[in-house]
């Protein structure tokens, strides 16, 4: 069976109980953009600079999210540089089949170890993505998490209202 609902908020996030900065909700992470690691070099500062840009324009990126944003540009560069390796070299690769005594008796033919790591980089993008709201499922998750605004003059908020605020004042309803 499928995952149901939004994933739940990390219980340490919970108990944290931020308060409220530059405009963020209490219990929320200040939003902003992460300075780029100096370590990010070649195609993984480039993945950073659009990424960061898309997700800070879009409200979803945190100042904490620096190192989760770091691995996924660092998975898009391992994809990229065995990618390369892949078209250099070719996907199969030829290897001596030997006998026991060292005797060549014919070639092997194997897929090259890239293809492996193109697989493996791919898999950390899906995971990492997922997690930045970079796939079109989990954007999906992010907007039912965040409940829709009532309009004003909604009689439905009113009788809410109502009721909380006769259960503080009271004790019961």
């Amino acid at each position: 069976m499928g995952l149901r609902g939004p994933k739940p908020k990390h219980p340490a996030l919970k108990a944290m109980g931020l308060r409220a900065v530059d405009g963020a909700q209490p219990g929320r992470l200040r939003r902003g953009l992460p300075t780029c690691p100096p370590e990010l070099a070649g195609e993984a500062a480039i993945e950073w600079a659009s990424v960061s840009a898309a997700l800070h324009d879009a409200g979803t990126l945190s100042v904490c999210d620096r190192g989760i944003l770091a691995a996924y540009c660092l998975a898009v560069q391992d994809l990229l540089a065995a990618r390369a390796e892949i078209e250099r070299a070719g996907r199969w690769q030829e290897s001596p089949q030997t006998t026991s005594k060292g005797d060549v008796v014919g070639v092997k033919i194997k897929e090259h170890p890239a293809v492996k790591m193109v697989e493996r980089a791919s898999a950390r993008i899906q995971r990492l993505g997922a997690a930045l709201g970079l796939s079109p499922e989990s954007r999906a998750r992010q907007e039912a998490a965040t409940p829709p605004a009532l309009p004003k003059g909604n009689a439905v908020v009113a009788i809410r209202e109502q009721v909380a605020s006769l259960r503080a004042g009271q004790g019961r309803c």
